[in-house]
């Protein structure tokens, strides 16, 4: 109750300093002065006149963007002196002054140089402020809408790998559960963000990274390091900030793009996008939307997919409007409608419940933000309140039937009408209903003191609330009734999460030299104690090409459900599920980060080299354990547990180089990933006497005295599934005007892989080939039906992707455009070769690339 109390005490008092210094803000009032600004814009290596750049008068909302023809005017400005900067993704930023004068029209033009290291490109995740790269107080990676269409990506997931510190794996073998991991740590420990809000909840997390399509997209600002004293919550390992597309002028695209995974199954992907922007420019709007069909595909002809069925539709739009020359309201909203699907018989059109195995997921999702942003006439007060939310509906299918025949058609029972009304109780019972529900609303002022103390510095406070509701039902699966008496199976899930926040910071800044001190305090419904998270930062530039860097920041991960308790993986065609052990406390983390991003021009050539290190110390760390005891469920359960502490280091290293037409970035990194104590990642069952290959009868298995097998932990320091070196290169080149020749690679090296494997059920490849070997007998099980356990910690390989994209694009008219592309990913087919087969597979081993050899075609159409 007292931060609350605070956190209106807060806003009050911002409320009235604002008001005090803000009361020359100019209301929605029509100026007739008719002092004008007109101008072009051009590039200054072609000439050419370039569209759509955005000019905007600094301090104040107002801005317009070049036309077709690559011109621009303002119209009716205030009289007096005006900065007008041109800022555009891939160009260096320019900044002229002017004295606007009533009745006057003047001309400005701006010639712009490409700036392939987007230093002066604006970011706002460092510090929750416009600000650009260069003077960011951390360092911030920024992925532009350019190098998702460089790599012919359709979804979030496909376009972020190409930045150092950054992978994205799939961890299921049936449904396709994507996650991405930054400097090595697991997906859960990366804050995704949406427009700078905290609404990618646990759920939506599963698998967000695929269902954000890739024509929403702006920008996608990276963090690498601890972020929650600034957004809360899991970024310990970073944060990702996904920012939507701004309407900036009257156009339209379209783009259909077809692929083949593995040479042959569909993929077909098409997406829109239109923006509307009205003749004053103080409202306008974009729409976006996108269709996606992929065709499940088998990698070893088992008759199960290795990568899923996907159907998914979107539809999305982003608002402005400028309520006067000092403010403007942005919202955003979307929905996400996904249907996926993997296991067997799936093209045959077999509902879940009666196939041999079957993850089957629908999600209906809806997004939306909203923000006001008011700043004073003298720019130095700034408010912004928010207000956010997601709701997820998901129907989902876990699990697999026993009621195969040697035919491989479901034995139905007599006075069953047919597949398609098979008795769900009797086939499989395993079908959920999730709901998800997050809001999130705050705001936050700042203020830009000339000096405070010994220097300029910039002020930062704010508060917000977020509250996440989840409900999870198995309704079949709830009870059981066994010899009169009834069995929970599956209790629902019912979790209410209420977190007060409030957070501020200090940083001291000039052109050379910054220094920030900030905290955040967060009361979260499942703590007794507020957390607190401070941060410090350091930037020092000697020269303008010269950023050195240091950061410190904490973090913290709530024990709560997490978005692997949502995805019920499927282990020896049982689903697993997986709960939080009695007492679970929070993880908590304290981040190192130091950095130096050096740039430097030798004629025509750019050059940008990147040296980072990072270090995290993990206390508390979570990890995952086998119960002992399994109830008799259908359920493997595992139960997450505090594990003691664990040190995740490294270093991160990237080089750009443009020379004229050609441009080239690469990525390499380096890392540790320990526990301080070993952690279990498997079990085996022990033997009586003897070795394994003398066991082949399965008669000498250790036993208790119910008749059981006895399984010992198997445990490891290693943090598993993390390769201790990967990186990535993208190489672009235009050989004449609009055609383009692009290259990309990814390298994952090698890495300790866990594999649970049961004795002689023939779904791991090396129980196959011992059964063949006369070395294991199959059917062998304990009293209660269980096989013995040989799990075993694989070492993965290496792995490396090389893809390439060609496009031409034809120039209609002057605003017309049509490009042509083609291209293959994974030329050389380096996919993982070990899947596990048949019903009895485990899911989740699963690794390397996320896709095999894969062509494509398409065209964009725009104007």
């Amino acid at each position: 109750m007292e931060i609350r109390k605070f956190q209106l005490s807060l806003l009050m008092f911002i409320a009235a300093v604002f008001t005090a210094y803000a009361g020359n803000i100019d209301e929605v009032v029509e100026r007739k002065t008719d002092a004008n600004i007109i101008g072009h814009v051009v590039e200054k290596k072609s000439g050419d006149h370039l569209p759509g750049v955005a000019i905007m008068i600094e301090g104040t909302s107002m801005g317009t963007v070049t036309d077709a023809t690559g011109h621009y005017h303002f119209t009716n400005l205030p009289e007096g002196n005006l900065t007008l900067k041109v800022r555009v993704m891939g160009y260096q930023t320019i900044t002229k002054k002017i004295t606007s004068v009533k009745n006057k029209t003047q001309e400005l033009n701006f010639e712009l140089e490409e700036d392939m290291t987007a230093l002066d490109a604006v970011v706002v995740s460092s510090n929750r402020n416009e600000t650009t790269r260069r003077m960011a107080p951390t360092l911030v990676s920024v992925i532009d809408a350019k190098k998702f269409t460089q790599v012919n990506a359709a979804n979030l997931a496909q376009g972020v790998v190409f930045q150092p510190g950054v992978r994205v794996e799939n961890n299921c073998q049936n449904c396709g559960f994507n996650q991405i991991r930054i400097n090595g740590m697991d997906g859960r420990y990366t804050q995704i963000l949406i427009d700078s809000r905290p609404i990618m909840s646990a759920l939506a997390g599963v698998y967000g990274l695929e269902q954000i399509p890739a024509n929403m997209i702006e920008r996608v600002e990276l963090i690498r390091g601890g972020g929650s004293a600034l957004y809360g919550s899991s970024a310990i390992a970073g944060v990702l900030n996904i920012i939507t597309k701004d309407p900036l002028y009257n156009s339209f695209s379209v783009t259909e793009s077809l692929g083949f995974t593995g040479m042959e199954e569909i993929d077909n992907n098409i997406s829109f996008n239109g923006a509307f922007v009205s003749d004053d420019q103080k409202a306008g709007a974009m729409v976006f939307g996108s269709m996606r069909y992929r065709n499940p595909w088998d990698s070893n002809d088992d008759g199960s997919s290795e990568i899923s069925k996907i159907d998914s539709r979107s539809l999305g739009t982003r608002l402005f409007f400028r309520t006067s020359d000092y403010s403007r309201i942005v919202a955003e909203i979307h929905g996400i409608h996904e249907y996926r699907r993997g296991g067997d018989h799936i093209k045959e059109g077999w509902p879940a419940h009666v196939a041999e195995i079957a993850e089957q997921i629908e999600h209906s999702i809806y997004s939306g933000n909203i923000k006001y942003d008011l700043r004073s006439k003298n720019t130095k007060h700034h408010l912004q309140v928010y207000a956010s939310g997601q709701m997820i509906n998901r129907e989902s299918y876990y699990g697999g039937s026993d009621v195969i025949g040697e035919d491989g058609k479901p034995t139905l029972k007599p006075g069953d009408n047919g597949i398609l009304e098979a008795d769900k109780t009797l086939y499989g019972d395993n079908y959920g209903h999730t709901k998800g529900r997050t809001y999130n609303a705050g705001f936050q002022y700042s203020y830009d003191a000339d000096k405070f103390l010994f220097m300029p510095a910039e002020i930062l406070a704010g508060a917000e609330y977020t509250h996440d509701q989840l409900s999870d039902v198995m309704p079949i699966r709830s009870w059981i009734e066994i010899e009169g008496q009834q069995y929970r199976l599956h209790a629902p899930i019912e979790q209410k999460l209420d977190i007060w926040s409030q957070f501020a910071q200090l940083e001291w800044k000039n052109e050379m030299f910054s220094m920030l001190f900030g905290y955040r305090l967060d009361k979260h419904s499942m703590l007794d104690d507020p957390i607190f998270s401070p941060r410090a930062t350091f930037r020092y530039n000697p020269t303008k090409d010269i950023n050195l860097r240091a950061t410190y920041s904490s973090g913290f991960r709530a024990p709560q459900v997490f978005d692997e308790d949502l995805h019920v993986g499927i282990c020896q065609g049982e689903a697993q599920k997986i709960v939080n052990a009695e007492g679970l406390k929070k993880e908590m983390s304290n981040s190192f980060n130091l950095s130096a991003d050096l740039y430097h021009r030798f004629g025509n050539l750019q050059a940008n080299l990147l040296i980072e290190g990072f270090y995290t110390h993990l206390t508390d760390a979570f990890a995952l354990e086998e119960m002992s005891e399994q109830p008799s469920t259908d359920f493997v359960l595992y139960q997450r547990i505090n594990a003691g502490g664990a040190k995740v280091m490294g270093a991160n290293f990237e080089a750009r180089l443009a020379y004229k037409n050609l441009q080239l970035q690469m990525g390499f990194t380096i890392t540790s990933n320990k526990y301080d104590d070993p952690v279990e990642w498997g079990v085996r069952t022990g033997i009586a006497d003897g070795s394994e290959t003398a066991n082949a009868a399965g008669t000498n298995f250790e036993k208790d005295a119910e008749g059981n097998f006895v399984n010992y932990s198997q445990t490891s320091k290693d943090i598993t599934r993390t390769p201790e070196n990967y990186g990535y290169f993208m190489f672009s080149w235009e050989p004449f005007k609009h055609f383009n020749v692009s290259l990309t690679g990814n390298y994952t090296g090698k890495m300790k892989v866990p594999h649970i494997i049961e004795w002689g059920v023939g779904a791991a490849q090396s129980d196959i080939k011992a059964l063949a070997a006369g070395l294991r007998t199959p059917g062998v099980v304990d009293a209660a039906g269980d096989a013995a356990r040989v799990d075993v910690l694989e070492d993965a390989p290496a792995f490396f992707e090389l893809g390439t994209k060609l496009s031409y694009e034809f120039h209609l008219s002057n605003v017309t455009r049509l490009q042509l592309f083609a291209g293959m990913n994974n030329i050389l087919d380096s996919f993982q070769d070990d899947f596990d087969r048949g019903k009895y597979r485990q899911s989740d081993y699963i690794y390397g690339p996320t896709q095999p050899r894969t062509v494509y075609v398409g065209c964009t159409y725009s104007f």
